[in-house]
């Protein structure tokens, strides 16, 4: 906040806040204060645009002109601000133009000429482009289709002015807007219509906008079927598959498609020249279905697997279609291919069953996991050794060093991920958890696990510094298990994991913590509660929500503990100090005194406030014998907001009873700002002593309404039973309904509700008072 000499109350905290709630961010006093933020603040606090103006200048700050502020009107915040909805943020004075989609939004919202808006934001300092440049009208189409993409990032909100606006954020708006023709040629009718309107709004057309065809629809359809979804971005390389294929279906030279693609502003395109035309056998050679649709990429490093499936389908050598797809423009390395392959073959160069594998395919120059060899064997039939010459013929050189074998189903299960003989199975690797897994399983300790791993070829096994346990259980194993996988024992455990551990276990984190230790895990945290709490995973998640991602070990909000505590039906002091004893950081430092001030009852126990009521701050700052202002202030710091206290000449003993609806100075409170009934003044007055017009004066410097009349006295309590609201005219029901309560006479009460300046029916009503009603009988 801006350092200042000038004392800054309530009010001075909210006008200098962007968002005018007495928090950061805070305006910058070297920064101009936006008109928007003026206008803004103004209604806000109810108060006129040159007193927040005035005040603002005292403060320091950069404020509008005088002239500026002479001709603002009351909807001008909407044109001001950069979302056109009257809030932040607001439009810069002075340095970039206003984008043209702000003026035709702002012209659409306010019903006024877009040349007059553009006039308008001149006057307030805002340039925006020529007038002459605009329709006269705007509906929300028009807005609609200049509306830039939305980046989830809080990018720009408009297409940009100075570009040409291209093929691609038409397709996309059609799209969205479920504009799109089944077929081609509807769709170029549909472009036509976005065309003339963008014309009409000012805008310049990409030239591929202004002559695109049907044809040229189907060409940049990733389906070449001309619907979506597109190639919509024209740095996005274009794959040679797509090229070739389209040439084929349309009988095109496939070099007249890369000269029609690179006019419709696609700018990373196949290598060429390109062969003059495509055959359907040909093009049949691009892709496959082994595993999923799957095309050719031109410096594809799957290009071999690819030679193995099409070979497989079209039933030619691996060589014969290679030469082919050379010529067809792929740069296929010159290796030895196998004379012949099988659709066997493709299991075997796939790496789809193995745990963690980098892609779908094994890579004839990478080294093949013994896991692969294994399982691939045990898939097979046949033993390690088949394996390993069969991948050698098909050009794979780096093979494991794998004992020859035949692959047991407890060989499999002992390679799979969870034991139970599935795939995936382990790669080269042994994580130290799913050796625990299997000493587990096996009733033994993980040296004899790591032992059984090394006879099937497993080379690196990973194991923790330090002496290893004898034995473990199916607890420990499940202790290091992960939703990914298994604690690695030379990484820090994560905090969280300790945390939800310990709940599924029903113990204490630190007993985690030990038995974590015991296992071989060095970097555990510490020091750690011995004892469960049963809110932990709401403490710990995201939004105070179990099963959301981990909240952040260090900076937790306090608005965090205040909806934690809720959702854990406990107080938010008991929430802060778990947290901190979990080993948690806070945005604030937990304070005894806040299980008082967060309790309704400012006594430390539930039920727990979700809000702070006026009365509420009081009767904590009476129990703790602290001003106001400090519970006001620590009430904002521990995520419940700042009640905007009155100017009431300082506070009294008996406000708390005052707020109170019931007078006993506890909830249900008085609402903000509203009317004290009669009722409620008349029975503070017998409460405190004071009279009722006292109460009234003094609830009113407390920020509420009292009607009381003068003459209201402790007589008129059963009057305002039956009338309520004083300030309404009361009829003969009513009147008969006050008789039945106190045994006055129609005439009496009629008196009494005129002395109260109630209005009544002007009639002679009955001066008899009505008989006393008799004693039941015994």
């Amino acid at each position: 906040m801006p350092n200042t000499p000038i004392p800054l109350d309530d009010h001075d905290r909210r006008i200098t806040s962007h968002e005018l709630n007495a928090r950061a961010p805070w305006l910058d006093p070297a920064q101009p204060v936006t008109l928007g933020h003026v206008l803004r603040a103004a209604a806000d606090r109810h108060r006129e645009p040159g007193a927040i103006v005035s005040r603002l200048a005292e403060l320091g700050y950069r404020v509008p002109s005088p002239e500026q502020m002479d001709t603002l009107v009351g909807n001008e915040p909407v044109l001001l601000s950069r979302h056109t909805n009257g809030h932040p943020p607001w439009l810069l004075p002075g340095h970039t133009a206003c984008p043209r989609g702000h003026v035709l939004e702002a012209a659409r919202k306010l019903d006024r000429r877009p040349a007059d808006v553009v006039a308008r934001l001149a006057e307030l300092g805002h340039p925006a482009p020529a007038p002459d440049g605009f329709p006269e009208q705007v509906d929300h189409e028009d807005c609609y289709l200049v509306g830039a993409p939305d980046d989830g990032r809080g990018g720009e909100r408009w297409i940009a002015d100075d570009i040409p606006v291209p093929l691609g954020h038409v397709l996309e708006k059609l799209r969205r807007a479920g504009r799109l023709s089944k077929g081609p040629e509807g769709t170029v009718s549909a472009i036509a219509s976005a065309r003339e309107r963008l014309t009409r709004l000012g805008y310049r057309i990409a030239p591929e906008l202004a002559e695109v065809t049907a044809d040229d629809l189907v060409l940049i359809s990733r389906g070449l079927d001309g619907a979506p979804p597109w190639l919509l971005d024209q740095d996005e390389p274009v794959p040679l598959h797509h090229v070739l294929r389209f040439a084929q279906a349309r009988d095109r030279d496939p070099n007249e498609v890369l000269a029609r693609l690179r006019r419709l502003g696609f700018h990373r395109l196949p290598r060429g020249p390109l062969v003059g035309s495509v055959s359907r056998e040909e093009a049949g050679l691009l892709g496959h279905t082994w595993g999923g649709p799957s095309w050719l990429a031109q410096d594809d490093p799957d290009w071999f697997p690819h030679l193995v499936a099409v070979a497989v389908d079209t039933g030619k050598t691996p060589a014969e279609v290679a030469d082919r797809l050379r010529a067809l423009g792929y740069p296929l390395p010159e290796q030895e291919l196998p004379p012949a392959v099988s659709e066997s073959d493709l299991a075997l160069v796939s790496s789809r069953y193995v745990l963690d594998a980098p892609g779908f395919w094994l890579s004839r120059t990478d080294p093949v996991p013994v896991g692969h060899i294994l399982h691939s064997a045990h898939v097979r039939g046949t033993d390690v050794a088949s394996v390993l010459a069969r991948l050698a013929e098909l050009g794979h050189t780096r093979l494991p060093d794998a004992p020859d074998r035949h692959v047991t189903d407890d060989d499999l299960r002992l390679i799979s991920r969870h034991g139970d003989g599935a795939a995936p199975v382990l790669g080269d690797t042994v994580p130290y958890g799913r050796l625990l897994r299997a000493a587990a399983d096996a009733g033994t300790g993980p040296r004899d696990a790591a032992d059984r791993y090394r006879v099937l070829g497993y080379t690196d096994i990973l194991l923790p510094d330090g002496p290893l346990p004898e034995s473990v259980t199916e607890r420990d194993a499940d202790l290091v298990t992960t939703d990914t996988g298994w604690l690695a024992p030379h990484e820090p455990v994560p905090l969280p994991h300790v945390v939800r551990r310990a709940h599924a276990e029903g113990t204490g984190p630190a007993g985690i913590a030990r038995r974590l230790r015991a296992l071989g895990y060095h970097d555990v945290p510490a020091p750690l509660p011995d004892t469960p709490h049963p809110g932990d995973l709401i403490m710990i998640s995201r939004n105070a929500e179990p099963g959301n991602p981990d909240i952040p070990s260090t900076g937790v909000e306090a608005r965090h503990v205040v909806r934690a505590a809720a959702l854990a039906k406990v107080g938010p002091h008991e929430v802060a100090a778990r947290l901190v004893s979990l080993g948690y950081t806070l945005e604030f430092t937990p304070h005894p005194d806040d299980a008082v001030i967060t309790s309704e009852h400012a006594d430390g126990r539930a039920p727990w406030v979700w809000r702070t009521d006026l009365g509420r701050v009081l009767l904590a700052a009476k129990v703790l014998g602290r001003t106001p202002e400090e519970i006001n202030d620590r009430c904002e710091e521990l995520g419940y907001g700042r009640h905007e206290l009155p100017d009431a000449g300082g506070f009294e003993e008996d406000d708390v009873l005052l707020l109170s609806e019931e007078l006993n100075g506890r909830r249900p409170w008085l609402s903000p700002g509203s009317t004290a009934s009669p009722r409620h003044v008349l029975r503070a007055a017998g409460a405190t002593g004071r009279s009722p017009r006292e109460i009234g004066q003094r609830l009113t410097r407390l920020g509420h309404t009292a009607h009381v009349p003068p003459a209201l006295d402790a007589r008129d309590s059963d009057l305002v039973e039956v009338v309520p609201d004083l300030r309404r005219p009361a009829g003969v029901a009513e009147i008969l309904a006050v008789v039945s309560r106190t045994d006055a006479s129609p005439a009496e009460v009629a008196a009494r509700l005129r002395e109260l300046d109630v209005e009544i029916p002007d009639l002679a009503y009955p001066t008899r008072r009505p008989a006393p009603t008799p004693a039941p009988l015994p």
